[in-house]
């Protein structure tokens, strides 16, 4: 079976990272060429030996069995041959996807897969045929993200972990609200704010921080823009007790599986993805009626003519979190379940006998008109 594999692989979005990883552990299970969209740049710290390897892989074949498409928005170009079957990797954090998401899936894909079951009924109630909606979820590099990076605490201080953005979805609005009104500086603990905009560029978030810290009498916030190693933002996780992620839009949360990995406690929106495979700590939700044009679920170029107006969005509940907060810092750590965790090599042979049983699958070939 030849598969190929179109998307970006060489920067630090997340997309590009499954892309990446996945490419670099199916490769040894299937025939596997892909069709980079974008170029190495230093700039992302990327492991050489990764960008050698998909490098590697960068050559056309003549015959393709299944060209798996992982992109946003999602690619909706015809392939070379209509005997090739078309599979989609498209996660989605939001309660509905857009109409044409569902029309051209249903008319133009052979499958989708998808890393949450949460993401798949989404798809499901969005009236896409379940017999072509697959659940396979994100893996975790386990010779990078473990217990080994706690071997040198980096502070006495109880150390609580956000990664992301200052983007509506992920709530880190919501984090910096509640920390304010219920932390001192006499508190033995801190907030990690690790900012990515090298991937959703800059915003106002420091500043904000700085604001806060000014106008109010909270514990410790530290923030960190910088780029990172995989085995810097290991070390990160290694350096902190909580992963605190209260999002309201989520489509797996792979930062989350990767801190947990590394010993992190999850402090986590309930009733979202991160129900598949966190324990720990989860803040109460509720549904939040939104304007998606509003909250930069929709940005220009983007295939979502059609999406509505407003959706709902999981809205975790503040007192919810202060109390997580205010639980993780008075009582014993809970036991930490990674048994739900799974490595990329894990996820590839998934994604290797999923993609086999959909290339021998009597799916009707698409016909031009």
């Amino acid at each position: 079976m030849q598969v190929e594999f179109i998307g970006k692989f060489y920067d630090n979005h997340s997309l590009s990272i499954v892309n990446r990883k996945l490419a670099c552990e199916l490769g040894k299970l299937v025939n596997l060429n892909i069709i980079a969209l974008d170029s190495p740049n230093s700039e992302y710290r990327v492991n050489p030996d990764e960008i050698d390897y998909i490098q590697s892989l960068e050559s056309p074949a003549s015959i393709v069995d299944v060209q798996l498409r992982h992109s946003y928005p999602p690619i909706w170009r015809w392939p070379e041959s209509n005997d090739t079957k078309v599979v989609y990797i498209q996660p989605w954090e939001f309660s509905s996807i857009p109409s044409e998401w569902q029309y051209k899936f249903d008319t133009f894909a052979d499958a989708v897969i998808t890393p949450s079951k949460w993401t798949a009924n989404i798809y499901k109630n969005a009236g896409l045929d379940p017999k072509k909606v697959y659940n396979i979820a994100n893996g975790y590099d386990e010779s990078v993200f473990n217990t080994s990076t706690r071997n040198n605490p980096t502070s006495n201080k109880i150390r609580f972990l956000y990664v992301g953005c200052n983007q509506f979805r992920k709530g880190v609005d919501i984090l910096l609200d509640v920390w304010s009104k219920i932390t001192n500086k006499n508190l033995n603990i801190e907030l990690v704010i690790k900012d990515t905009p090298q991937v959703y560029g800059r915003s106002s978030l420091l500043q904000d921080i700085i604001t806060l810290q000014h106008k109010t009498n909270c514990a410790s916030i530290v923030y960190n823009d910088e780029s990172m190693s995989e085995q810097e933002i290991a070390k990160l996780y290694g350096s902190c007790d909580f992963v605190v992620h209260p999002y309201r839009g989520e489509g797996f949360g792979m930062h989350v599986q990767e801190a947990i990995a590394c010993g992190c406690i999850p402090i986590v929106t309930a009733g979202g993805p991160t129900d598949e495979f966190a324990n720990g700590y989860r803040i109460n939700s509720s549904r939040r009626v939104v304007n998606p044009y509003e909250i930069f679920a929709i940005k220009t170029g983007d295939s979502m003519s059609d999406m509505g107006q407003h959706r709902w969005v999981l809205e975790p509940d503040r007192n919810s979190l202060a109390m997580a907060i205010k639980a993780a810092v008075e009582q014993p750590k809970p036991e930490l379940d990674t048994s739900r965790l799974q490595t990329w090599s894990e996820v590839a042979q998934l994604y290797a006998a999923t993609l086999t049983q959909i290339n021998a699958s009597a799916i009707p070939r698409r016909v031009r008109q």
